[in-house]
């Protein structure tokens, strides 16, 4: 072969590479894309995602702040919510139960968008390859959320005594472990 020959092979060469790295190249915005939906429970594959780490404030019938982790908005035009853990402990709790309930009272009173009575907790081990598991759970009513918050103001008053949990584990992760006799 000759010389103009041999760097007409090679540009081409060097184009068709181009080219291939091009169409193979993602971009980050696609790569999340791919992530996120990735990340749904299987129930969720056809929703919309309309509200992602938004915060959302209620006032009646008591003050309630609740930041959503995820919102996905069914065909149906209900809203489910998502709650992201991340923890070994490979199942939902009830403090993860509450806040979903709370973030249902809120998103329905602020955004006014009818929101399901169920939710899901996906819990994550930590590690950045381990598999999730996403937990439908059934949430709390109004009623049942404002017992547990009527409950937290009495005992932060005094007025009543706390129940301590029936697993010494629990008080490992207590924010109130120094301060409690228990």
């Amino acid at each position: 072969m000759t010389m103009p020959a041999w760097v007409t092979f090679g540009t081409a060469v060097l184009g068709l590479c181009t080219v291939v790295a091009l169409v193979h190249r993602r971009s980050p915005v696609s790569m999340a894309v791919e992530a996120e939906r990735a990340s749904r429970p299987e129930e969720l594959s056809d929703a919309k995602l309309v509200h992602m780490e938004r915060l959302f404030c209620v006032s009646k019938p008591v003050g309630l702040v609740a930041k959503l982790d995820r919102a996905y908005q069914m065909p149906s035009d209900l809203v489910v919510l998502v709650e992201f853990k991340s923890r070994w402990i490979n199942r939902p709790f009830l403090s993860d139960v509450i806040q979903l309930s709370v973030q249902r009272m809120a998103v329905e009173s602020q955004a006014r968008q009818a929101v399901a009575s169920h939710g899901y907790v996906v819990v994550k081990a930590p590690g950045k390859y381990a598999p999730q598991t996403a937990h439908r759970v059934e949430l709390m009513s109004d009623e049942q959320v404002l017992i547990v918050v009527q409950r937290r103001e009495e005992i932060l008053a005094g007025r009543v005594a706390p129940r301590y949990p029936e697993s010494r584990k629990m008080c490992r992760t207590c924010a109130f472990r120094s301060q409690c006799d228990g």
